[in-house]
């Protein structure tokens, strides 16, 4: 609401004239306190939405559907049959994966993959913006599928081997802003945030890309997570920025009418 920003606006305004007031060593102390709440707060507005085991399970569901629109699962024999009539004319094929009903239920457009294949073709297939796969395909709907026309076969094992090693990513870009909030002073809960948890902490030493620049000027993050475009949006982004310019506005004012009453001037 407009009153709200503007209200805002005045504060950083009076916050700003007064930074001066404070002393080096209090500048720094707060940009650091408000650079570690801010990585908590970018922490938690990055896909998955939140912060706790809700929000990696959400993630983990999303890898599964994600996987399972692109791939058809196999036992060993259907594997060795596709791999087979593969090498026959595609309406023996199409004859050879047709039930009783007279339903296509695997394709001879349909690739075969293994356990070295399936992450270059789960890349392929993802959406550059939102790196989901659910619209995989749909661009050739001349097989008869109304999601995911390309896809693949694989072994099931293989199949949900891969699965969990990716649901294990889950997180990443989170870590780069928890690798952030680490080195500013650690994971401590933000006000109607919450904390950064144990599970997105562990992803820190392995994939936890994130950098700080403090300085009595300004605090600089960086997650250099290559997709962190597609797991936090603008608009997100520019919404965690104006609240937490807000909570560091509040505390500077306060700061100077502390030490003003400390020094018997209020």
């Amino acid at each position: 609401m407009k009153p709200s920003l503007i209200l805002d606006n005045k504060k950083i305004n009076k916050a700003l004239k007064q930074w001066k007031k404070l002393t080096q060593e209090e500048q720094v102390t707060e940009l650091m306190k408000s650079g570690r709440s801010l990585a908590v707060r970018l922490a938690n507005a990055t896909q998955p939405f939140g912060l706790d085991a809700q929000a990696r399970k959400k993630g983990e569901n999303a890898v599964l559907q994600d996987i399972v629109a692109i791939t058809k699962p196999l036992s060993r024999h259907w594997m060795d049959e596709a791999s087979r009539f593969k090498q026959l004319d595609p309406a023996a094929f199409r004859r050879r994966f047709t039930n009783k009903a007279g339903q296509v239920w695997l394709e001879e457009e349909d690739l075969e993959l293994n356990s070295s294949s399936i992450k270059e073709f789960h890349q392929k297939m993802r959406n550059k913006g939102n790196g989901r796969t659910t619209q995989a395909g749909m661009g050739d709907l001349n097989i008869g599928r109304h999601k995911a026309a390309n896809r693949g076969f694989i072994l099931k094992v293989q199949q949900q081997k891969y699965i969990k090693e990716t649901q294990k990513k889950v997180g990443i870009a989170k870590a780069g802003w928890a690798k952030c909030a680490s080195e500013l002073g650690g994971f401590d809960g933000v006000k109607g945030v919450g904390k950064i948890q144990n599970w997105i902490q562990k992803l820190i030493s392995k994939y936890g890309s994130g950098s700080i620049i403090l300085t009595d000027k300004y605090v600089k993050l960086t997650n250099s997570t290559p997709w962190i475009g597609r797991a936090l949006g603008r608009s997100a982004l520019r919404k965690t920025l104006d609240i937490q310019r807000g909570t560091l506005a509040k505390s500077v004012i306060a700061i100077v009418k502390h030490n003003s009453k400390k020094a018997g001037f209020a």
